[in-house]
């Protein structure tokens, strides 16, 4: 796994904040946010592949849709790595000067792996029928959770720590902190498919992928009150 850590504070002091009715007046408040981020390599792939048809009989284009969807769920189900489900089943009519002269229909098919390679060389096996609609990668839940609960904690003693270099700049005896609120985030850049991804390996058929890593960011934001004397 690569990462890297990233600390961004920002706080303002209030010495006393404007009195509202029925408030009690509140004295030397500072409001203080601290960020933690790391970089986190992708170990989930998902793709999503869609099987579509024309015919001028649409009872004939649902046998050909599902003939497709069949041929590729039970592809898919001999990978025991790959998650399958099936996705959006729609159907429209081809009209010319408002008379019906066929119709088009199109059912998607959704994959998803920690093993990237299986689902890789599934992905371009599904392609003799099947076409790829997009492509992502993520980080599972797991490792999310893990690398989210290093971060709090970091991002914590950030918070603290920039309490008191404030505290200690303005003689303050100490703090108490008034309130606290922590937001996890993540974001991973877009990967999309393009058929030149698709190349054709010697004895393989796999996709050429590369999963990337995706940005997990922690921040704290709260109110602490200074005990100046």
């Amino acid at each position: 796994m690569t990462g890297r850590l990233v600390a961004a504070v920002y706080c303002t002091l209030f010495m006393m904040s404007t009195p509202w009715a029925d408030e009690p007046l509140r004295y030397n408040q500072v409001h203080l946010q601290a960020e933690q981020s790391e970089s986190v390599s992708n170990d989930t792939m998902h793709v999503s592949l869609s099987t579509q048809a024309e015919e001028r009989d649409p009872a004939k284009l649902a046998r050909k849709i599902n003939a497709d969807m069949e041929w590729a769920l039970a592809k898919a189900k001999q990978v025991e790595a790959v998650k399958v489900s099936t996705g959006s089943y729609q159907t429209w009519p081809i009209t010319t000067k408002n008379v019906t002269t066929g119709w088009r229909g199109q059912q998607s098919l959704e994959l998803e792996s920690k093993d990237t390679g299986s689902l890789a060389l599934l992905a371009g096996e599904l392609q003799d029928r099947l076409q790829i609609k997009s492509m992502r990668f993520s980080v599972s839940d797991d490792r999310r959770m893990d690398v989210e609960n290093r971060l709090i904690g970091a991002a914590l003693d950030a918070f603290k720590q920039r309490a008191r270099i404030v505290g200690d700049n303005l003689q303050a005896n100490g703090y108490r902190i008034v309130d606290v609120n922590i937001g996890t985030s993540g974001q991973a850049p877009p990967i999309m498919y393009q058929a030149r991804m698709a190349v054709a390996m010697e004895a393989s058929d796999a996709v050429a992928v590369e999963g990337g890593e995706s940005d997990i960011r922690v921040t704290v934001n709260g109110t602490v009150e200074l005990l100046i004397p």
